[in-house]
């Protein structure tokens, strides 16, 4: 196997050099610190808090000489501000000064811890006993009024500072003193460390040139041999961060950066073809072809699912508008023709033309018919066109059909929709401005409700009619059912009435009329009883004349008896002929 000097190689031969210079300097390096460090902390921790801890103990006797003063000659008030810090000042402040110097006076010197020993008794077992008396006794509005002579009094010296004002000084005094001391000791700490540190710098200084021309020249090697292929990389991998794909190759080595560039090569040869992948499918074209870098290739594997994601999405979407579209042109139509069998449902002429006319509109069709059912005579039921429309024309048609003859027919016995794509030759034809020509579809749709057929829609288009349009003019086709049901039911309705009325009138005529023959039958009874008594009447008169002949016969003898009895019969005779026609003009 030949031998490879790989960067790793490379990276423990040079880093190794290096690191032996470097564990040698800070041998040296780290001895010098320690020693710095324990004169640092001694500063740090012990000499500069003292310092800073006595100074604002001498700040704290100088507030209280400010503070005393304003007790006796100011605040005359039991509770005031400065009276108050100044109670702070004896109960907080000093007591915890005095314990974080405690802490620290363990690790000052001797002379050092008995100075401060005489300044803490000095505050402690005078100057604060000092104050506390003065604040017992002036305590209120009343004890104010000879506040004056009681400190003359007492302290003879007042009118120069009195012993507080010259206590006070004293012990800020003797802690400047104890202040400017330990801030020597801290100065003088800090220059042997300065001196410590320049020696350490000038060790630094040659090891660090030693070291700098050794990194140089390991650097100058790394740069050759790892560095600028590796900034190669940076650079491609820096444009396609900005999603630039690279142009040209990076050259292959036989080393791990050669490993590198290989499946760098390969990367970006795979990313361009997911670039162009995707940008088909941004296109829309998800019918592009794509073959992932491997069976583990997330990127690719993840477009491919989401191609067929998106595809699915875009088919679902598509569909979904189709759908609403044709819900929407259905529910819109259905209300536009609701409309329109509603307002002309009182004219069957114009409601067929306004509804053939505005179905063939909405459909976008070219030409259609509206036929309906004749029965008005039960011996002659035919299908006749009662409503027809094309290329914006009405068309003013007769056209009578038998029942269960044609596709018309067909569709009336049958009470089924009829759709044809295959139209049969002369069938029908679409006239428009360029001639006659056969439809490319053809729907018949049955006017049917409740299971009783009233006529057929006849539509004719160049086109083909959609499913959900199909649907569309089967509903129509219920409603307007419905509708000529009604009008058929309403107009009926009418014809009955109209008979009866005129049924009703003849009667009341025949009526009129048979009380007028009963008045005149009624006049000739009167007139017949009225001859029938005229009758008797003369009968008996002539009863009474014949038996008065009788009598005078009896009395004239026999020759004038003959003659007369004769001309009494004749009389007789000529009485009964005009008693018998008397009697039938009654009977009549």
């Amino acid at each position: 196997m030949k031998f490879r000097f790989t960067i790793a190689r490379r990276l423990f031969l040079s880093f190794g050099i290096i690191t032996i210079a470097i564990l040698a300097n800070s041998f040296f390096i780290n001895n010098t610190l320690q020693e710095s460090i324990k004169v640092n902390n001694e500063i740090s921790t012990i000499y500069l808090p003292s310092a800073e801890m006595l100074s604002n103990l001498s700040d704290m006797i100088v507030s209280s000489k400010m503070l005393i003063k304003n007790w006796v000659f100011i605040d005359k008030k039991e509770e005031t501000p400065d009276k108050l810090k100044l109670k702070e000042l004896h109960r907080t402040q000093f007591p915890e000064i005095h314990r974080n110097l405690s802490a620290l006076i363990n690790n000052w010197t001797p002379q050092e811890q008995k100075c401060y020993d005489n300044i803490q008794l000095a505050i402690r077992d005078t100057l604060f006993p000092m104050h506390q008396a003065i604040m017992n006794r002036l305590n209120s509005m009343e004890s104010y009024e000879d506040a004056y002579m009681l400190m003359f009094e007492i302290y003879p010296s007042v009118e120069d500072g009195g012993d507080i004002i010259i206590l006070s000084d004293n012990i800020i005094e003797q802690l400047n003193r104890l202040t400017s001391r330990l801030e020597n000791k801290v100065l003088d700490e800090r220059k042997n460390m300065d001196q410590s540190f320049i020696r350490l710098e000038n060790y630094i200084y040659i090891t660090g040139i030693i070291l700098i021309i050794v990194a140089i020249i390991t650097a100058l090697y790394l740069a050759n041999q790892i560095i600028k292929p590796i900034q190669a990389f940076r650079e491609r991998l820096a444009f396609m961060a900005k999603g630039i794909m690279p142009k040209q190759r990076i050259k292959e080595t036989r080393d791990e950066i050669g490993d590198m560039a290989v499946a760098l090569n390969e990367l970006i040869r795979g990313l361009k073809e997911t670039t162009e992948f995707a940008l088909e499918i941004g296109k829309g074209n998800f019918e592009s072809q794509f073959v992932p870098l491997s069976d583990e290739d997330d990127l690719g594997n993840g477009l491919l699912t989401m191609r067929m994601n998106l595809k699915h999405a875009s088919e679902e979407e598509e569909r979904r508008k189709k759908e609403d579209a044709q819900r929407n042109w259905a529910s819109h139509g259905i209300a536009k023709f609701s409309e329109i069998l509603r307002q002309n449902n009182d004219n069957i002429e114009k409601l067929n033309y306004e509804i053939i006319s505005n179905l063939v509109k909405y459909c976008e069709a070219n030409q259609g018919g509206l036929f309906l059912i004749n029965d008005d005579d039960k011996h002659d039921k035919h299908i006749e066109l009662s409503g027809a429309y094309a290329y914006n024309r009405k068309k003013f048609l007769e056209k009578r059909i038998e029942m269960g003859i044609g596709l018309i027919g067909r569709s009336v016995q049958e009470a089924e929709t009829i759709y044809m794509t295959d139209i049969p030759n002369n069938y029908i034809t679409i006239t428009s401005g360029l001639g006659d020509e056969n439809p490319r579809s053809l729907l018949l749709v049955p006017l049917k409700i409740n299971d009783e057929v009233y006529g057929v829609i006849e539509m004719a288009s160049f086109k083909e009619f959609e499913k959900y349009q199909i649907e569309f003019i089967e509903k129509i086709g219920e409603n307007i059912a419905a509708t000529l049901s009604s009008v058929k039911i309403n107009i009926r309705t009418a014809q009955l009435l109209e008979t009866t009325r005129q049924q009703a009138e003849e009667m009341k005529a025949q009526e009129e009329e048979m009380r007028q023959n009963m008045e005149e039958l009624q006049a000739t009874q009167e007139e017949s009883e009225r001859r029938e008594a005229e009758l008797e009447r003369k009968v008996a008169e002539f009863e009474k004349l014949k038996k008065q002949q009788e009598s005078f016969v009896k009395k004239l003898g026999g020759s004038l008896s003959g003659d007369l009895v004769s001309a009494l019969d004749e009389d007789e005779d000529e009485e009964s002929k005009s008693s018998k026609e008397d009697k039938e003009i009654g009977d009549d």
